[in-house]
């Protein structure tokens, strides 16, 4: 996207931003939105009269009450200390643990079966199997045969997980009202879950987990909030996040000190870039408890999610050294090796977790998934593969590996790897629109065009396939003139036909809405028309392509290690339109009151913006910063600085090799020559309250004909500095009826503040309106090339120099009319028509053809063809010009 469309429509975001509709679901309210309140019925339920002290205390430790307990036992403390996690250093057997004998008496079964899920909760699944439990002993069977039959899946032993978990399933598939307690259908449901996973069961296993879950919640226990848990798993599995966010928020009504609750929140809304959510969900986990081992895995993965290796491996340590055979941190810390581009390291990580889980594909995947968010596709391909060799009912890698492929361009593979996917969960609405989409796909028509190949619907989008191969080759080659690097795969340009085709394309969800996104080699984006299912409409394509690709060189050339800050800035420096109004008092004033970016900040811009501008503030001091570049020390260094970033340089490290200092001293360099450009824009005082009270009042004002002459003609004298007491003068000298004078005032304004369109457009209106369109010419080019999305002034540009009969210039600026709209008739017409009166008959063959596309009812447009065809000698293609011309005629007769 522009930087124009990002500052005037700050949802639609190059970035995976989700859109949120006007009344926000639950899993899209921001941090600071979402209010976890305790049920009025756990209220309820612990101030009921009928319970006994030991239940009630029990009823408190369940629903995370903790605070008014008090002095605990010995059996109260074990329920609390495995409620928060605190299972460091159980790698002793369970055997050996309950041997203790202490003040509350000696185990029972219930504190057996704690201490076996204290085990398997701190990475020690093998104490879990060597421990027993008797029937009727105060523990449920089941959830124990459950835990059990995790621990054997932790330590990649299959066959016996699946031997427990089978008769589960048999039970519940026999009957369901075998399982009497909410904690049993919770368990069976968990268990079938499992199974379907390590037997890549067909999704009739789901719908009867839930089945068992929907008992255990609506008819046995609505306060039973583990049965709230495991249903949201099942949905975000099954690609339902906003449901699967509001089972969340329920169990967290039941007991807000869910640890699971809280690690699915975050875990979930990571995936979708909601750091705010996660983060807030990942100090809930460290108030719960400081070493909480879900609190270390949250960490990790927001980090890797946020590209922020350096933070992963800060997060990765101590959680290692506190939890070293802990199974999903050993799997992360793979992937965070792979994202180091370490491949020793990576290699040493997974045969570590092998040792530990041999045939567990736990670690594969997630080393995968991380090299596949990181646009390292190729890298990612085996790891993939041979997490899905692994475990081939899984679905979750096959899926991963098939929507890489779509990133990938690799539509072929992607319409294989989906449909296999999509017979292990045929419901699942990632996989379903992924692969509806990819078969749809495959059926596109496509152009291939010098360094681009660009696929399209059939239909329409033609017209905006074929401009491409008129603009998109020359603009590329001014690029990699530009960052001296020739990518060398063709890129390919997805056209998609509305909103939702685009969001399932980027991301396999149809409800994140953006207009373009870069995927390496593969560039996609919506088309710049308005109709159904369409958010923005009419926009400069080009403009938007030429940013996208930057991304593509800059993704080639560092071997996608470019940082974030350096790619985005640099695509906005190569956007046609240059700096626009927005921008300007964006950064005029943050600069004037302090609040730009320090470096260290500049990516979370991006990343977690935590103030509505932040975003589009992190684009445009990024493109400032690499203005800065170019113009104090020279475009060698930005180049400079691409290499070394390929060559796998930290980002600082990059700026001290390249300008010899560290990152604060550059800043400070940045900053004095940013002040100088803030003064040359005029706009030192921008965004700055004055404290005379005269000029405050002045500058305030709503009804400018109530302004005293005298006193604003003083009060420009008084402050020179101030250009808006000269615009105040020019909009109300506008007012009357002398022209000049007008004319005059403005040109005063521009001369103090020459950044501002508002004088050119009033100065071309003036001059327009006096029937002067030659004056409104240097006026006219300034408005189009800065006002990125607007046709009209091209249009009227287009139309003068016809009056010229300059056709040449006529054309070029139809053409850049067509930039912004190509889709309008009108506008195509009027280039055709100045082509043919500058005998370009190739050039009116072309908008005449997709005149036709745009209007396949009239037979005005084959007729005009066929007389364009007969002049350059095309005899076949007028003669099937006119056929069609006549076939239209007859249909229209009859």
């Amino acid at each position: 996207m522009t930087l124009s469309q990002r500052l005037t429509a700050p949802l639609l975001t190059v970035l995976l931003m989700i859109c949120l509709p006007v009344s926000k679901p639950v899993w899209a309210q921001p941090a600071n939105e979402l209010a976890v309140e305790l049920s009025p019925l756990v209220t309820r339920l612990l101030e009921d009269e009928l319970l006994t002290e030991a239940q009630r205390r029990e009823a408190m430790i369940f629903h995370g009450q903790w605070d008014g307990l008090g002095e605990l036992n010995p059996k109260e403390e074990l329920r609390l200390r495995v409620a928060r996690y605190e299972v460091r250093n159980d790698g002793e057997s369970v055997a050996k643990r309950i041997s203790l004998a202490d003040a509350g008496g000696p185990a029972t079964q219930h504190d057996i079966a704690l201490l076996a899920r204290a085990a398997v909760l701190g990475g020690n699944p093998e104490s879990c199997i060597n421990a027993e439990i008797q029937a009727g002993g105060g523990a449920s069977q089941i959830a124990f045969q459950r835990l059990k039959a995790q621990a054997y899946e932790d330590l990649g032993q299959y066959p016996k997980a699946i031997e427990l978990l089978a008769p589960l399933r048999e039970q519940a598939q026999k009957d369901i009202k075998a399982f009497t307690t909410a904690e049993d259908l919770t368990a069976a449901a968990e268990a079938i879950v499992m199974l379907a996973k390590l037997e890549g069961r067909p999704a009739a296993d789901y719908h009867l987990a839930v089945q068992l879950l929907s008992k255990a919640h609506e008819e046995v226990d609505p306060l039973y909030w583990p049965a709230y848990v495991a249903e949201a798993e099942i949905l975000f599995d099954k690609g339902n996040p906003q449901q699967a966010m509001e089972a969340v928020v329920q169990a967290l009504s039941l007991n807000p000190k869910s640890s699971e609750a809280w690690y699915l929140l975050g875990s979930m809304r990571t995936r979708y870039f909601d750091f705010d959510l996660g983060n807030k969900a990942l100090a809930e986990l460290r108030a719960i408890n400081k070493e909480h081992p879900l609190a270390d895995t949250l960490a990790v993965e927001i980090a890797l999610r946020q590209m922020d290796v350096d933070a992963a491996k800060a997060a990765l340590g101590p959680a290692l050294s506190r939890y070293p055979t802990h199974r999903q941190l050993l799997a992360l810390s793979a992937a965070v090796s792979a994202m180091s581009y370490d491949e020793k390291a990576t290699g040493e990580a997974l045969i570590a977790f092998e040792k530990l889980a041999p045939g567990n594909p736990q670690a594969h995947f997630a080393v995968g998934q991380a090299l596949s968010d990181e646009r390292q596709y190729a890298l990612a391909e085996p790891y993939f593969k041979q997490a899905i060799a692994m475990l081939p009912g899984w679905s979750q890698p096959q899926l991963a590996l098939g929507a890489m492929y779509m990133q990938w361009g690799k539509l072929d593979e992607a319409a294989a790897q989906l449909q296999i996917a999509s017979t292990l969960d045929p419901f699942h609405k990632e996989i379903t629109n992924q692969l509806t989409l990819v078969q749809e796909m495959l059926g596109y028509e496509t152009l291939q065009s010098g360094q681009f190949l660009i696929r399209y619907k059939p239909g329409i989008d033609e017209v905006l396939a074929r401009d491409m191969t008129l603009h998109m080759n020359t603009m590329a080659q001014s690029f990699i003139a530009r960052f001296a690097h020739d990518p060398p795969a063709v890129t390919q340009v997805d056209i998609m036909p509305d909103d939702q085709h685009f969001a399932v394309r980027i991301t396999g969800m149809p409800d994140i809405w953006t207009i373009a996104a870069c995927m390496g080699d593969v560039l996609a984006m919506t088309p710049p028309r308005p109709g159904p299912k369409r958010a923005y409409g009419a926009y400069n394509w080009l403009n938007v392509l030429g940013h996208e690709y930057a991304h593509v060189i800059h993704l080639s050339q560092t071997q996608n290690r470019v940082a974030h800050w350096f790619t985005e800035g640099a695509a906005v420096r190569m956007e046609t339109t240059g700096w626009v109004w927005e921008q300007y008092t964006l950064l005029a004033r943050c600069y004037n009151n302090n609040e730009l970016f320090t470096y260290d900040n500049l990516n979370w811009g991006f990343i977690r913006p935590t103030q509505p501008h932040h975003r589009s503030l992190a684009y445009a001091q990024s493109a400032w910063i690499i203005q800065y570049i170019d113009e104090v020390h020279g475009w060698d260094k930005a180049l400079a600085m691409l290499n070394l970033y390929r060559d796998g340089v930290s980002e600082k490290q990059t700026i001290q090799q390249v300008f010899g200092t560290d990152t604060e001293t550059f800043m400070k360099g940045f900053l004095d020559w940013a002040g100088k450009q803030v003064a040359a824009w005029g706009m030192s005082t921008y965004g700055i309250e004055p404290k005379d009270a005269t000029l405050k009042k002045l500058l305030q004002v709503e009804d400018l004909s109530a302004v005293d002459r005298a006193q604003l003609d003083q009060a420009i004298k008084d402050h020179p500095a101030e250009p808006d007491l000269l615009r105040i003068k020019a909009q109300i000298v506008l007012m009357g009826e002398d022209q000049q004078a007008a004319i005059e005032a403005i040109r005063q304004y521009q001369q103090a503040r020459p950044v501002d369109p508002w004088s050119d457009r009033e100065l071309a209106r003036l001059a327009i309106k006096a029937g002067d369109a030659e004056s409104a010419l240097a006026s006219l080019l300034t408005l189009d090339r800065i006002e990125g999305d607007a046709p009209e002034y091209a249009v009227e540009l287009s139309r003068v120099y016809r009056g010229r009969k300059d056709y040449d210039r006529a054309l070029h600026f139809a053409h850049r009319a067509l930039l912004r709209e190509p889709y309008n008739p009108t506008f195509r017409e009027t280039a055709a028509t100045i082509a043919v009166q500058m005998n370009n008959l190739e050039q009116a063959a072309f908008h005449v053809q997709s005149l036709e596309l745009l209007e396949p009812d009239r037979a005005i447009h084959p007729k005009r063809l066929a007389v364009i065809y007969e002049r350059l000698g095309q005899k076949e293609q007028a003669e099937a010009a006119r056929k069609r011309a006549d076939t239209l005629e007859l249909l229209k007769d009859d």
